[in-house]
């Protein structure tokens, strides 16, 4: 799925303002490293194992001087946006206060055939962060500040990294690789790689429309010619 995101995209170092940026990208691998503690160590197990796989491919992509980042740049800003608004979802809801609700039998009583139980629901809220409160609920509200965070600030640096690869893409493009295969005199194959450079000149001078007078053929029977 993740080679499909890629097709059609150049190989290699990326261009060198996507370099310039790569103190942007040792931050975002230090904020993932972070949430994924966070997340881990206070049991949060599916963000936690989210927050890895995206610190993987992060990895995958700035290993080798970045040459991988053209290819997941783009699959990186979408899995960073997807992670972003199911991060933002509980912590918009929660950062007045986290709630936590509670379901508890209150009355049971027989009639005949019937069992009747009435059940009490208990909604509690508790500040955002409660100095009351042991380490798995004040560690889960950072986990759950630095996350969003983190998945924005990941979705901007590879959004905008393949935008700039796009435009240089359509600034330089790629030279034209010419194949050639013949045999010397000692009856050995030889291979030659061409490389041509497309030139605006030529193609403008090739579509070049034809300007100047007409003409027209008339033929002439009698003498077998053609005269203008």
């Amino acid at each position: 799925m993740l080679s499909d995101l890629a097709v059609g995209l150049p190989h290699g170092p990326p261009p060198q303002a996507i370099l310039e940026k790569r103190h942007w990208w040792t931050g975002l691998l230090v904020l993932l490293i972070v949430t994924a503690l966070f997340e881990f160590s206070t049991l949060d197990v599916v963000g936690g194992m989210l927050t890895a796989l995206m610190l993987f491919l992060a990895c995958m992509m700035l290993a080798d001087g970045m040459a991988e980042l053209p290819r997941y740049a783009l699959a990186f800003s979408m899995l960073s946006m997807l992670c972003l608004f199911f991060e933002m979802v509980p912590l918009l809801s929660s950062i007045g206060g986290r709630s936590e609700v509670s379901v508890e039998p209150v009355d049971r009583t027989t009639s005949k055939n019937e069992l009747r139980i009435t059940y009490t629901t208990i909604i509690k809220t508790t500040p955002f962060f409660d100095r009351t409160k042991n380490y798995i609920y004040n560690g889960g509200s950072v986990a759950m500040i630095l996350s969003p965070v983190t998945m924005l600030l990941g979705a901007y640096l590879a959004g905008q990294a393949h935008v700039e690869l796009q435009s240089n893409e359509t600034r330089d493009p790629s030279p034209n690789l010419t194949f050639e295969a013949s045999r010397n005199a000692n009856n050995r194959t030889v291979a030659r790689i061409r490389f041509q450079q497309p030139s605006s000149a030529t193609e403008t001078s090739s579509n070049q429309r034809f300007s100047g007078p007409s003409h027209r053929l008339v033929w002439n029977p009698c003498k077998n010619t053609r005269s203008i």
